[in-house]
Parts: C-alpha cells; sequence; structure tokens
C-alpha cells in the first residue's frame, strides 16, 4: 500500500509540475506577444491622431494620451475625451518627446494636424497633416510635398535671450536653425495656415511642457 500510495503522490506531482510549467510558458508568450503588439495598440487607442503622432516622434513604440480639464490643466485621456497631446515613449518606457495636436482654418477648410517636439523642447521632430480639404493641386502641397514636410524634421525652436519663444516664420529659402518654414510657390496661403497653426499649438502647450514634462511623461498629469 505504501509503494502505491507513494506512486499517486509522485503522479500528482509531476502533474502539478507540468501545470507549472505550462503556465510559466503561457505567461512568457502573453508577455512576449503584449510586448509586440503594444505599439500597434496604442496606435489604435489613439485613433488616426495616433498614428500620426508616432510618425513624427522619432524613437517612440508607445505614448501615452493627454486631454485636458475646463481648467486648462492636462489629464490623462479617457475613452471619448479629446485627444490633445501625445507623450512618446520608447522601448523602455523613457520618454522621447512630444506630439501637439493643433488646427485652424486653411484655404479652404480646417486644417488639423499633428506636429512633434523634441524631448529637448528646443526643436520640432516632424508634422503631418491628418485632415484637411484644401484646394486639389494648390493646397494639397502641404501633404503631397513630401521633401517639404520632412523640412518640419529640422526646424528649431527660436527663442529671445531671456528663452521666450518667437513664432515660427515662412520664409522663401527658409533656415531651419532660425524657426523658419518654406514657402511653397502657389501655396502661401495653406503654408502660412500650417504654420499659423503649429505656432497657436506650441504657445498653449510649451509653457505647460516646460514645467510638467516629467511628470507627463510618468503619467501623473492633472
Amino acid at each position: 500500500m505504501t509503494g502505491a500510495s507513494n506512486q499517486g503522490v509522485g503522479s500528482v506531482l509531476r502533474i502539478q509540475a507540468v501545470l507549472v510549467t505550462i503556465a510559466l510558458v503561457a505567461g512568457l508568450a502573453i508577455a512576449v506577444v503584449h510586448e509586440w503588439t503594444r505599439p500597434m495598440v496604442m496606435a489604435q487607442r489613439g485613433g488616426e491622431l495616433g498614428e500620426a503622432a508616432l510618425t513624427v516622434m522619432p524613437g517612440a513604440e508607445s505614448y501615452l494620451i493627454y486631454t485636458r480639464d475646463a481648467d486648462g490643466r492636462p489629464r490623462l485621456s479617457e475613452e471619448g475625451d479629446k485627444h490633445e497631446l501625445f507623450i512618446g515613449l520608447d522601448d523602455r518606457g523613457q520618454a522621447v518627446g512630444a506630439a501637439i495636436v493643433s488646427s485652424g482654418s486653411g484655404y479652404a477648410d480646417t486644417i488639423e494636424l499633428v506636429f512633434g517636439l523634441h524631448r529637448d523642447l528646443d526643436r520640432l521632430t516632424g508634422m503631418r497633416v491628418v485632415a484637411s480639404r484644401e484646394t486639389p493641386g494648390i493646397g494639397t502641397v502641404i501633404t503631397d510635398d513630401k521633401e517639404w514636410v520632412e523640412s518640419f524634421t529640422r526646424i528649431q525652436l527660436p527663442f529671445d535671450d531671456q528663452q521666450r519663444l518667437q513664432r515660427l516664420q515662412v520664409r522663401e529659402n527658409a533656415r531651419y536653425e532660425d524657426g523658419e518654414v518654406d514657402a511653397i510657390s502657389g501655396a502661401t496661403v495653406s503654408v502660412f495656415s500650417v504654420t499659423r497653426i503649429i505656432n497657436h499649438g506650441l504657445a498653449d502647450w510649451l509653457p505647460i511642457l516646460r514645467e510638467d514634462f516629467d511628470e507627463l511623461a510618468g503619467g501623473r498629469g492633472g
């Protein structure tokens, strides 16, 4: 009887060991899949704005989304909230920059765009128009002219001697290091509109980011 009892206990222990091993492997697989799909899940949660935000924040694989309360203070966005700010995080969860959602009138209709800011808050890292009904062949160059769109990855923010932000300016043969945006022949209104919309977004969010970037990057807005 003792031998049979020991065999029974041994069988139970083997079954338990197998179950524990299966659980560990399954847990590891879930963790791996979660990490692999996290950027896609985050992009889906942010929708089209989230996809655009990832493209203007180099090195970002995920993000935190913020909206603002009635008093203007940022808080983490919940379902149904308006997405206004994205904080980009790399694969280690470290902040790489921010993406600001801003909109305003264009040549024919409202333009909505997302533009990126470097972690140091001293230069742009990209711009993407996400909604526009500009006149085809004229205003649509703000989305179709790839070289012009790419130029926003090289624009430095202009500050005065007291480190107060100055407005981006539109210039032919723009000097990106001086905070200038390239003019496009035949699309003057749309180019000025994009520049004005970015200036508005910077005026709105840069003071908050300068003061609270680390807290926002840690998910502690509000």
